[in-house]
């Protein structure tokens, strides 16, 4: 696959770094997750300054030593002054000694060599990390846009892709080497076709490779990223931090460091005020990471969500921390000691008098919300579409004068708050 798609604002950005010589920064660092492209973004900056008839030095994936990187920089010193800085490319490298982190950052007083290092968000170097040192520009990777997307799918497929192809892409969150992969299984496994002209998908189904990469990233989040995306899975399609951070009975704030590690893996996606998973493929890929003990937590009929606690599974007992809730516990012993212990519920009925005005169906969904499921999940259980099921809801809500899921749980557990 040729061109670049979605990182021309990063590569000009670079390449105007090289044009300034010891006028810019000591070192460039490319950033992104696993599957963000920067080691294609890598390769891009240097094919671009060998076209320019710059002279480019590359230093292996890996440890990176001294001695190697001495004859870099020796063959960087027989150039020309004249020709600027040669961009020194070092794709994830692993300092073996401190000494390699100062070497680079006094290569760009010659004004001979710009390091242009890429590796993956988050990671820190032994020794001298590079963004400790001053003069670093940090280029971080972001999700690539729809449009960008649906211009990679037309190079993979050879065709324009129709428009539950491009649907479906959501499900890479952004990240060009999860798109590459989408593609390679949907055709792989006759999943889409190209007919006159046009990729088209036959079956939405995930490709096995793709499944086994969600799980994946989602393996690779912090325990606090990692409890925030599988909460998620018992909300609506799109929901609020509150209603997560109550779950897991801590403050919204001190969940955001693990927000943007899940937009960053390409997991959620922010819908302005709410968040939202990246494709309803990506929830239930996440849902079937949950361990058994935290899934019964989430999805028990028996469970009972109380006023108060948006979406959220709430004991009796209050502690001065903030709400003590079932998922919070099992989150605390998680990341505590990574272990879990069976949660506890009341049960949840239908109380007559409440809602004696409903009809069967109208019961039973009223039953499921109450556990927490998402309409997508309901209309899966109940054999509707979740656009029935939503219907279905705003006439349960009519019928019994309330306005949310937290009041409808409040209601058919007969309980009037938290106490």
């Amino acid at each position: 696959m040729t061109g670049m798609f979605g990182r021309e604002r990063e590569h000009r950005v670079i390449s105007a770094l090289l044009r300034r010589g010891g006028e810019g920064p000591a070192t460039v660092v490319i950033e992104s997750p696993p599957g963000g492209g920067r080691t294609r973004l890598l390769e891009e900056i240097g094919a671009g300054a060998r076209a320019a008839g710059r002279t480019v030095l590359r230093l292996p994936a890996g440890p990176v030593d001294v001695a190697a990187l001495d004859r870099q920089l020796a063959s960087a010193a027989a150039r020309p002054a004249g020709d600027g800085p040669a961009p020194l490319l070092i794709d994830d490298p692993r300092w073996t000694e401190p000494d390699v982190a100062v070497a680079l950052t006094g290569a760009y007083r010659t004004a001979r060599v710009l390091p242009i290092l890429a590796r993956r968000t988050g990671t820190r170097l032994p020794g001298l990390d590079p963004l400790d040192l001053g003069r670093v520009r940090r280029v971080p990777l972001g999700p690539l846009g729809p449009d960008a997307t649906a211009a990679v799918l037309a190079v993979l497929f050879g065709a324009e892709p129709d428009a539950a192809l491009r649907d479906l892409a959501a499900v890479a969150g952004g990240l060009p080497g999860p798109l590459i992969e989408l593609a390679r299984g949907l055709r792989d496994e006759h999943l889409a076709v190209v007919e006159n002209g046009r990729a088209t998908l036959r079956d939405p189904r995930l490709p096995v490779a793709v499944q086994d990469r969600i799980g994946h990233r989602v393996g690779l989040l912090t325990p606090v990223a990692r409890h925030l995306v599988q909460v998620a899975t018992t909300l609506d399609e799109e929901f609020h931090l509150l209603e997560v951070a109550g779950l897991l009975g801590g403050p919204a704030a001190a969940l955001l460091p693990a927000v943007d590690e899940a937009i960053t893996a390409g997991l959620l996606s922010d819908r302005g005020e709410r968040l939202s998973f990246a494709h309803a493929l990506v929830r239930a890929e996440v849902t079937r990471t949950i361990p058994r003990a935290v899934r019964v937590a989430l999805h028990n009929d028996a469970a009972c969500i109380d006023r108060g606690a948006p979406g959220g599974f709430r004991t009796r007992a209050a502690i001065a921390r903030g709400p003590r809730t079932a998922v919070a516990d099992l989150h605390r012993d998680v990341v505590r000691s990574g272990q879990t212990r069976p949660p506890r519920f009341r049960s949840a009925s239908l109380p007559g008098p409440a809602v004696s005005v409903l009809s069967e169906r109208e019961r039973g969904i009223a039953l499921l919300v109450a556990t927490g499921l998402t309409n997508a999940a309901i209309a899966s259980k109940v054999e509707l579409s979740p656009h029935t099921v939503n219907y279905h809801l705003r006439q349960i809500f009519r019928k019994l004068g309330i306005a949310s899921r937290a009041e409808l749980a409040a209601l058919i557990s007969g309980d009037d708050g938290p106490r």
